[in-house]
């Protein structure tokens, strides 16, 4: 099951709680699941995917700054993510060059973090097994 949650800057916004609890794999956007210890701990021992989209984040004004993006705390504590996306036909782009562009530069990603970010969207698909292992291969 995928749950779009925590996309919002709003304190009130508590559906992260929901997503996690409703057995999530996967967390669409999840932007405020920094500001939950608790959820991020869950998140991490569950095993459940935050979909990040980095440029849409930046575009709509959750974050000035790719280096203060929250992500980056969670990577670094080894929450398992993703890069996305976001309506690229509404903010006139295609894939997701720009979204590990902007990831890799302001988060000061490595190759292995690269890697692990591509791996994550692989592990974290909605692909049959066998289509996740000819992907690797």
């Amino acid at each position: 099951m995928i749950n779009i949650a925590g996309e919002s800057v709003d304190k009130k916004n508590d559906n992260l709680y929901d997503a996690v609890l409703l057995g999530s794999k996967r967390i669409g956007h999840g932007f405020k699941l920094v500001h939950h210890p608790h959820l991020q701990n869950l998140v991490k021992r569950e095993g459940i995917c935050i979909e990040c989209c980095p440029l849409s984040n930046l575009i709509l004004g959750y974050v000035r700054d790719m280096k203060c993006h929250p992500v980056k705390s969670m990577l670094e504590q080894g929450i398992p993510v993703s890069l996305s996306s976001d309506d690229p036909g509404f903010f006139g782009y295609d894939g997701v060059t720009m979204d590990y562009v902007y990831a890799y530069i302001g988060w000061d990603l490595n190759l292995a973090d690269l890697k692990k970010l591509c791996l994550n969207n692989i592990t974290y698909s909605r692909l049959n097994d066998e289509e996740k292992a000819e992907i690797k291969a």
